[in-house]
């Protein structure tokens, strides 16, 4: 793959787990395991770790079971991604670490409410394609 086809992946894949998310809290989404797991759990590696941007470290259980309660919990509550760049491919383009911009409006958890993070990622790329997210950084921008 080239450069450009791995970016656009990335792209693909951030904002194809924000929108589930987004979609998830809204309630717009079916509440069932089949729904979740296969739209969301099965994307993030089994020792798959988030870097809040509070500094708390947050793992795959934590992730998984408090975004499952919150179903339907903030019908406001939008993601939009933006400025999505591929920072490093490794290991043939096996691990790739990306940054980009996401942007929350209306979001009940957070202080404001309407806020911005730059967030890192590092995620594997299997034989078909499929990415699974290893790792999440995300930090505040004011």
């Amino acid at each position: 793959m080239t450069r450009s086809d791995l970016e656009q992946a990335i792209r693909k894949e951030v904002e194809d787990l924000h929108d589930f998310i987004a979609g998830w809290f809204r309630g717009d989404l079916e509440n069932d395991d089949q729904t979740f797991n296969g739209s969301f759990t099965a994307r993030l590696d089994i020792n798959f770790r988030n870097i809040q941007p509070n500094g708390g470290v947050l793992t795959r259980d934590d992730i998984v079971g408090g975004i499952r309660s919150a179903h339907g919990g903030n019908p406001d509550f939008r993601i939009s991604i933006h400025e999505v760049s591929l920072l490093g491919s490794f290991d043939h383009d096996r691990l790739l670490l990306a940054i980009y911009l996401e942007r929350q409006t209306a979001a009940r958890n957070t202080i404001p409410a309407d806020n911005d993070r730059v967030s890192s990622v590092l995620m594997r790329r299997a034989d078909d394609g499929r990415l699974t997210w290893l790792h999440l950084h995300e930090s505040a921008r004011s």
